[in-house]
C-alpha cells in the first residue's frame, strides 16, 4: 500500500494496524495482540513516484 506524502506515519501506522488486527478477528475469530508494519516508501500525493538521482 501505497501512503502519500506527507503524511503523519505515526496515525497512519496505527490505523492500519488495528484495522488488520479487527479484520483478522473478524475473518478467523482469533485475536490479533501484535501487527508489525516496514513501511518501504513514501508516495507522492499527486500519485507519481520519484526517485533521488545520486
Amino acid at each position: 500500500m501505497g501512503l502519500p506524502y506527507p503524511t503523519d506515519l505515526a496515525t497512519a501506522s496505527r490505523q492500519v494496524q488495528h484495522y488488520i488486527s479487527e479484520r483478522v478477528a473478524r475473518l478467523t475469530g482469533m485475536r490479533v495482540t501484535e501487527v508489525t508494519l516496514a513501511i518501504e516508501h513514501l508516495v507522492s500525493a499527486d500519485g507519481q513516484e520519484r526517485r533521488r538521482v545520486q
